[in-house]
Parts: structure tokens; sequence; C-alpha cells
């Protein structure tokens, strides 16, 4: 099977250190939760944030909300949806998933998600995170990473068993310890130009079905 992996994602829980912050504290008492259940999201924590570390990559929970809206909707079922956080969690997405599109729906999900360690509907785990290791599901796979310092894409990368790594942060590089994790992968860039996750995701996964589809005709 192969896989879309959304790595070092923008998804996490407000951190300890910046719980206490006014901002955090007003919109936790208005969403009548602990500040520390509440799931950072830049647009409304942007004051609380400037300080920490790795600010850039944090805070964008609407990019793999995006992301993940693409992927469900693709009519293959030959591919497996993971995502990868800023915080080494690794999260697998089932393809019977029905994600809320409105983005509050799916915030509250998401915290739902980290505290209860999977969601379930109809006696299926639809979300859950895992206690595998990165390295462990990318093992034996060819393994792409969209990266800007990349060699030129090519479709008939696509013609093996692949996991396809997606940055799912706005800004940025891949820390050192995740890249280690995909273990020998192979950089891959769609142009010189800086381009959103949103955009490699549907460019990458437009020329997935493709290539899949001619295999399977």
């Amino acid at each position: 099977m192969d896989l879309f992996i959304l790595l070092d994602s923008s998804l996490e829980l407000v951190p300890k250190e910046i719980s206490n912050h006014p901002v955090i504290v007003s919109d936790a008492r208005r969403r009548r939760k602990k500040a520390t259940e509440l799931l950072l999201d830049d647009s409304r924590h942007h004051l609380a944030m400037r300080n920490l570390k790795h600010r850039e990559k944090r805070g964008r929970a609407d990019i793999v909300h995006q992301c993940l809206l693409l992927l469900l909707d693709s009519p293959l079922k030959s591919f497996d949806i993971f995502v990868h956080t800023i915080n080494d969690e690794l999260i697998r997405v089932s393809r019977d998933t029905r994600l809320p599109r409105n983005y509050n729906r799916f915030i509250g999900l998401m915290e739902d998600l980290f505290k209860k360690r999977k969601i379930e509907a109809n006696g299926k785990i639809l979300i859950e995170i895992l206690d595998t290791d990165l390295s462990e599901i990318v093992r034996g796979k060819e393994v792409l990473l969209l990266s800007e310092q990349g060699k030129s894409f090519e479709a008939k990368m696509l013609e093996k068993e692949v996991a396809i790594c997606i940055g799912g942060f706005a800004h940025g590089d891949f820390f050192e310890k995740t890249l280690k994790k995909l273990g020998k992968y192979k950089a891959v860039s769609l142009g010189k130009e800086s381009y959103t996750s949103l955009y490699v995701t549907s460019k990458i996964l437009c020329e997935y079905e493709r290539v899949r589809t001619v295999e399977n005709s």
C-alpha cells in the first residue's frame, strides 16, 4: 500500500509554556475548556505564540485540514494517509473518514483526538494516534520527500510502492531528526519556487492518480 504523509505538521495542543497567556486564557474560557486542551491556532493565538520555539512552523492546523480534505476526496483507495506532527506523533486517518469541511468543527475533532487518542464511529476507528514510529511505516518503500532542494520530480518516480512525504507546515525546514527517520529518502521538487502544502499535495495527487489509473487500465 502506498502512503501519503504530511510531515512535521502544524498540529498540536497549546503548549504549557504559553497556556497562561491572556489570549489563551480568554479563548479557553470562551470555549469552556482547559487551555492545554485547545488546538494551537495562529489565527486565534498569534500574540501568545510570538516567542515559541520554531514559531514559523506552528499553529497552522488549517494546512493539515485542507490537505486531508483533498486526499480523502480522491476516488483511489490504493494509498493510506498519515499525519506526522511537529511533536513527532503519528496519526492514521482512515479512508472511510468523512472529515468536517468546516474548520471550526475540524478543530473540535482534533481536540477530541488528542484527548481520547482515537475517533470512532459505527464500530470503526476513523482517526487514531499510533504508538508506531515514523520509521516503521516507511520501511521498505520508496520514500519521496517533496522539497525545494530536491531533484526535478518525474511521474515515473511514482511507479514503485511509495511513501510520499509533504511538509504540513507554512514555513521553515524539516527537522533533522524527522529526515533521519525516513531512511534513504529521495528529495524531489516541483520547481525552484516555494509552493504551499496544498498546491504540492494537489499536484502530486493528480500525478499519482494518473499513474495508478494507467497501471490499472
